[in-house]
């Protein structure tokens, strides 16, 4: 293996890797939306206020965007054979992720409604997906250690991309179908709201007219 494949490895897992822990990292401040409202009731200067929200909300919603962008990034079968990915967690938990990305995008989630609360169970089961592919499969115990030969332990490592090009195989096509699926969807209700959007300002301006 030349310097050059063995950096783009490294580079690809600690990427991966990041991505990961982006994710549990931004489920836990969805989840804890509570104690940072608490707190910046307690504050009396409008500016510290605002200042402490808009660092809430760029951490919260910039390390899930970019734990979606690091793990799709890897999520391709050149990869995939190269590094270690959690199946079908890791790729499944993307998924998900994108999902809750685009109700963020296209549905008041801001609001502490119902379809907030929603998402934030749909942001904390693609985390938990994630910490299930890199603790059980990813990071599952070495030779060194006795555990590492029970049966468990062995079937989770078989989980892993770079040992099983099979699996590997069958876990991208399905991957690629789901987000193909989503993307779409995104589109058509993006399509639907914009004539919706189109509609009304040419009725708003037929009333100002009338």
């Amino acid at each position: 293996m030349n310097a050059y494949k063995a950096l783009e490895i490294w580079t690809a897992q600690t990427l991966l890797d990041l991505g990961i822990l982006f994710s549990i990292i931004s489920a836990f401040l969805h989840i804890g939306r509570p104690y940072f409202e608490r707190i910046l009731s307690r504050m009396t200067l409008r500016v510290a206020a605002d200042l402490w929200w808009l660092i809430y909300i760029i951490l919260r919603d910039g390390l899930l965007f970019f734990s979606v962008l690091f793990i799709f990034l890897n999520v391709n079968l050149d990869l995939m054979a190269d590094i270690k990915i959690g199946l079908p967690f890791v790729p499944f938990g993307m998924v998900v992720l994108v999902i809750s990305l685009i109700i963020k995008v296209f549905r008041n989630t801001e609001d502490y409604n119902k379809l907030s609360k929603i998402n934030n169970y749909i942001i904390a089961f693609g985390a938990f997906l994630n910490f299930i592919g890199y603790v059980l499969v990813m990071e599952a115990p070495g030779d060194e250690y006795p555990a590492a030969k029970q049966p468990f332990w062995q079937t989770t490592k078989s989980l892993r991309s770079n040992l099983n090009p099979e699996l590997s195989t069958v876990v991208f096509y399905i991957t690629f179908v789901l987000l193909i699926l989503t993307f779409t969807a995104a589109l058509y209700y993006f399509s639907r709201q914009f004539r919706s959007n189109t509609t009304d300002k040419i009725k708003g301006k037929e009333n100002v007219q009338a």
